[in-house]
């Protein structure tokens, strides 16, 4: 009976050896599958004024940010330690930025070692001169980096959504965003976004007033790119930073494309007015298309 009885203790044994292996082995897969499939639009926090997707960090930190002339148009619009997380943390395939009256927030899916490598390796050393503070909020852990004048940067992480922001605020609404599932996102945004090229290193979503572009064509009609939102996916050509974005093409106003392709020079010109940018436009059945790309000042004078 002795033996039996050792022989069952023994086959509880493996059994329950076999049940934690398997769960163990299931909650790494369902782990990297939250990591893959998160949707990183659905938890964007409600009205942003622009959207930066960064499908390749590397093209960011290694060309763009590396030129001095072309680093003049992100510096101003990219925090450093963002600029600092991207560089130096390779294993995150895809950023995503937001932009907020409150300020800046970027996002990543991440295992929660990544998370805390990203902690680790890049943030404690960047804010060194206090010891963050770590808490958990329903279930999402939030780590304070504490600044001088009573400032805070922190960073969220929740079933593998990672984010961070000066804007506790903003953050708290990505919390809230996860919780419900659907995205704050207008239908505006959403369709631009799926005429964007994930294949591009980087794609930027802002709101079609905020350039303040438009034709005039007579009297009494003027032309502009209305109240959505635009797409631009920028790249690299020829060592040169280009953007290319399209609209909806009208045969009967094939005159008043070029004339709009020099308004949105003249305003890129108005942004960034020691940089230069050459215009080209193409077109397809459905679309037209806007390429301009920047060239040092000295390339246009040749």
């Amino acid at each position: 009976m002795k033996e039996y009885r050792n022989e069952i203790i023994i086959a509880l044994v493996s059994i329950i050896g076999a049940i934690l292996a398997t769960w163990f082995f299931f909650f790494s897969i369902d782990e990297k599958k939250i990591t893959v499939q998160s949707d990183l639009f659905s938890v964007v926090a409600p009205n942003p004024n622009a959207l930066l997707c960064i499908n390749r960090p590397s093209m960011l930190s290694k060309i763009i940010l590396s030129d001095d002339y072309t680093k003049k148009l992100f510096a101003p619009h990219l925090p450093p330690v963002f600029a600092k997380i991207i560089d130096k943390n390779p294993g995150i395939p895809f950023y995503l930025i937001s932009y907020h009256e409150q300020g800046e927030v970027i996002y990543a899916n991440a295992t929660l070692e990544q998370a805390y490598q990203i902690a680790d390796n890049i943030l404690h050393p960047y804010f060194s001169s206090f010891d963050p503070k770590r808490t958990l909020i329903d279930k999402a852990e939030f780590t304070f980096y504490a600044l001088p004048g009573n400032r805070f940067f922190v960073t969220y992480y929740n079933q593998g959504v990672w984010a961070a922001s000066f804007s506790k605020k903003l953050l708290d609404e990505i919390c809230l965003q996860q919780k419900i599932g659907q995205t704050a996102l207008s239908d505006r945004i959403l369709s631009q976004k799926k005429l964007m090229d994930r294949n591009a290193p980087l794609n930027l979503l802002i709101p079609a007033p905020s350039l303040d572009i438009s034709v005039q064509i007579n009297d009494s009609i003027r032309m502009g790119l209305g109240n959505g939102w635009v797409y631009a996916d920028l790249f690299s050509s020829d060592g040169k930073l280009c953007c290319f974005s399209g609209i909806p093409y009208n045969a009967q106003l094939d005159s008043i494309y070029p004339i709009m392709a020099d308004s949105v020079v003249r305003r890129l010109k108005s942004f960034y007015p020691n940089h230069n940018f050459l215009p080209q436009l193409s077109k397809d059945a459905e679309r037209i298309y806007f390429t301009a790309c920047l060239v040092q000042p000295d390339s246009v004078s040749r």
